[in-house]
């Protein structure tokens, strides 16, 4: 029996939330329990799937966004009768992308162009975010076909894309979970809250969001086994899909000032930037206007629906509209908590975790930006299980924070159809703010040794995930266990 078998960590002794399940179904393990000996059912297999069968509730909480109907001439159409996108809170951006970004019709996406009022609009999307659909897109064609073949069927091309795009980002979350088993170490048990998160279940599907998250896990995967090279070649490509794994770096700067582990931190910032050039300069340079569009509407754009700021304009006199002052507003605030967390994580007297200046990092990015489409709180789970693995804690932020979803989905129904007043939408908003500005304060205190680190305790101190970056052990008794 291996070492870190031996000395893995069972939920059931630990977790209440757990505790109470494992009894249900038949008790913790006894004391001669041989723990490690499964040949079949082990905790990846196990962990796997579980993330199969909540990929299919994610996939299931879209299906009625996907069907059809065919009309007098045979054509079958997509059906979105009744508002049913919002009234079965199915909507995702990729079905109604696919024919609005020309994705259904043969051709590069970033040549694609449409007009849109006084302005001609391209792809917004970063380019392997943009590439990634049109790869689906070509699938779809190829095999619609197949599909028209079949008597009597009702299922749009849009719909087929639908299905084809998210057995592919199926295959990325296999892949997160997969790699969150060997990143929890001997709490291998923490990436159930992954594998059966509540966020998986409503935003697996509502946007392109998995690829980048399998970027980052893989990233810190590459660093724990010594490859700061390839972390940061992980790190550009997540960041020419998505911009936020590029806050990564921000994880391991802090660490490299604080032990003088320079040598590997350049190597992967390096190795970030010529990646992300390799992949976004052939498209910057025969597509400029459709590679700055991205670029051009988060500068343009106003406050989401679900943000702070709209919070506070539904309900103040104030005019926060302005994109503007939404602009610096975010960047001040976004910057100042980048520079506290900073000092905090050279100040402590014991060595951070990677994973709870990432989950900081992250955290306030989301925060305090002026965009946080409801699928970004998918980015956290990985981050969160990692910093703090307090199940009673990130359960329940995980419904709440689910709950955005529907809540908003029956506030933009309208008044004219029956939909809820902004005071319901902004109240499920700030409890979910809150649930993950208290996990922050969790991180804070833990980091300055005034709680009990679950994951220190697990693993002799140590940071496994530190790799070239960690000093050695870093245990020390919290002077406070809550």
């Amino acid at each position: 029996m291996s070492q870190q078998v031996k000395n893995r960590v069972s939920p059931g002794d630990s977790e209440p939330v757990a505790r109470d399940f494992i009894n249900a179904i038949g008790g913790r393990l006894g004391r001669f329990a041989q723990v490690g000996t499964q040949r079949f059912w082990t905790p990846l297999r196990v962990l796997i799937t579980t993330s199969l069968v909540f990929l299919s509730f994610g996939f299931l909480t879209k299906a009625n966004c996907i069907q059809g109907t065919r009309g007098a001439d045979g054509a079958i159409s997509l059906n979105w009768s009744g508002n049913r996108q919002y009234t079965s809170a199915c909507y995702n951006d990729i079905v109604p992308l696919y024919g609005g970004r020309g994705l259904d019709s043969p051709g590069f996406p970033y040549a694609f162009s449409w007009v849109e009022g006084d302005l001609t609009r391209y792809m917004e999307y970063p380019v392997l975010g943009g590439i990634f659909q049109w790869f689906c897109a070509v699938v779809t064609r190829f095999l619609y076909p197949v599909v028209e073949a079949i008597p009597g069927h009702t299922l749009p091309e849009s719909g087929l894309y639908f299905i084809i795009t998210a057995l592919v980002m199926s295959f990325f979350w296999v892949l997160v979970i997969r790699m969150m088993v060997e990143l929890t170490g001997n709490r291998v048990w923490d990436t159930v809250l992954v594998a059966a998160s509540p966020l998986v279940a409503v935003h697996a599907f509502t946007n392109w969001d998995i690829p980048a998250i399998a970027a980052v896990v893989a990233a810190m995967v590459a660093v724990k086994r010594g490859n700061p090279l390839w972390a940061g070649v992980l790190i550009g490509l997540g960041t020419a899909f998505k911009l936020w794994p590029l806050y990564l770096l921000g994880a391991y700067l802090v660490l490299a000032a604080r032990n003088k582990t320079w040598r590997p931190f350049i190597s992967m910032t390096v190795a970030a930037a010529i990646t992300w050039l390799v992949a976004n300069v052939p498209v910057m340079i025969a597509h400029s206007h459709a590679w700055n569009e991205f670029l051009r509407l988060n500068r343009e754009r106003g406050a989401e629906w679900t943000t702070i700021y709209q919070v506070l304009d539904r309900n103040l006199v104030w005019d926060l509209n302005n994109p503007t002052v939404l602009n610096v507003v975010s960047f001040v605030l976004f910057a100042g908590s980048c520079v506290a967390i900073l000092i905090l994580g050279l100040k402590v007297e014991r060595q951070p975790r990677v994973a709870e200046l990432a989950f900081l990092i992250v955290a306030a990015f989301l925060l305090f930006n002026k965009v946080w489409s409801p699928q970004y709180s998918l980015w956290l789970v990985p981050l969160a299980v990692l910093a703090v693995p307090q199940w009673k804690v990130l359960f329940p932020w995980m419904v709440v924070d689910a709950m955005v979803w529907p809540i908003l989905m029956w506030h933009m129904l309208g008044e004219e159809n029956m939909g809820l007043p902004h005071e319901m939408l902004d109240l499920i908003v700030i409890s979910r703010d809150g649930f993950i500005a208290a996990m922050m304060v969790l991180v804070i205190r833990q980091m300055m040794g005034r709680r009990v680190d679950l994951v220190d305790d697990a693993h002799a101190g140590r940071d496994r995930l530190a790799g070239p970056f960690g000093a050695g052990s870093r245990r020390q008794a919290p002077s406070q266990a809550v």
